[in-house]
């Protein structure tokens, strides 16, 4: 899975004549496009489109538009979590509005953060829904997560296992954020969704690999959606070739390098 979260100070050189707002998207859409073959879905953080005010906005929208056009799901990884009416109004606005997926969802505040969310996608009945951060890939979040027991990924996935309901392709619309730098708590998160599909963040630039990986798959070699960003994002940095084919190469690489452990993509 790709992800998009463009820093404007990594754009290309060949994109530095243009309005950054211009370049950010022209970027986007180049990699979005480079990367699709080889994707099976993408991941857009909003902040990175926010930061630009409004006019980021509309770029936001017209990427998640872009890849649905490209058959492929969008994530709104928005990492919202509020109280029920609030919730209702982040779940009507990422996944109705501007057309994502699925959104991802900060559990905090409990119940009513994550089922507007999860009622929105119902509503609109095109097979989205949301993941709901489990085991996250950032370094400090086991020093916070695990300073308790149960550890609050234990926590999160009962949460999940009660909310969710099966899908017609197998999994059911409440998903995990379980990051690939976290394998041991992903593997507990695992056992516990049997039937959830994980959103896997990590990889690549964060540390995790497709070792990692492998203790998150379900009973079929399946159940993963694993995001690279940077690596994709900047593999031009490293070839010093254009930044789409270089993009390309990347994700392809990603895809193969996940495929020979058995994932199931």
């Amino acid at each position: 899975m790709a992800g998009l979260d463009p820093a404007p100070n990594r754009l290309p050189e060949e994109l530095g004549g243009m309005a950054e707002i211009e370049a950010v998207r022209s970027f986007c859409l180049g990699i979005l496009e480079a990367a699709a073959p080889y994707a099976a879905a993408v991941k857009i953080q909003s902040a990175y489109f926010e930061r630009l005010g409004i006019e980021g906005t509309k770029i936001y929208a017209e990427i998640i538009k872009a890849a649905t056009d490209l058959d492929l799901p969008t994530i709104a990884d928005v990492k919202r979590g509020d109280i029920g009416s609030t919730a209702e109004a982040y779940a009507e606005a990422h996944l109705r509005t501007f057309g994502a997926t699925c959104a991802t969802v900060n559990p905090y505040m409990g119940a009513e953060a994550v089922e507007p969310f999860l009622e929105e996608a119902r509503s609109l009945d095109r097979g989205g829904g949301a993941f709901v951060l489990a085991s996250t890939s950032n370094p400090s979040s086991s020093a916070f997560g695990e300073s308790v027991s149960p550890p609050l990924h234990e926590a999160a996935a009962r949460l999940i296992a009660e909310l969710g309901r099966r899908t017609e392709g197998g999994y059911t619309d409440a998903g995990a954020v379980v990051g690939a730098t976290r394998p041991e708590a992903g593997a507990k998160v695992r056992e516990m969704l049997p039937e959830a599909l994980f959103l896997v963040p990590g990889y690549g630039t964060q540390g995790g690999g497709a070792s990692s990986v492998r203790p998150l798959l379900d009973g079929w070699d399946g159940g993963v959606l694993v995001n690279s960003s940077r690596e994709i994002l900047y593999a031009y940095e490293k070839s010093g070739g254009e930044y789409r084919e270089a993009a390309a190469k990347a994700a392809k690489e990603a895809r193969d390098e996940l495929r020979s452990i058995g994932a199931r993509l």
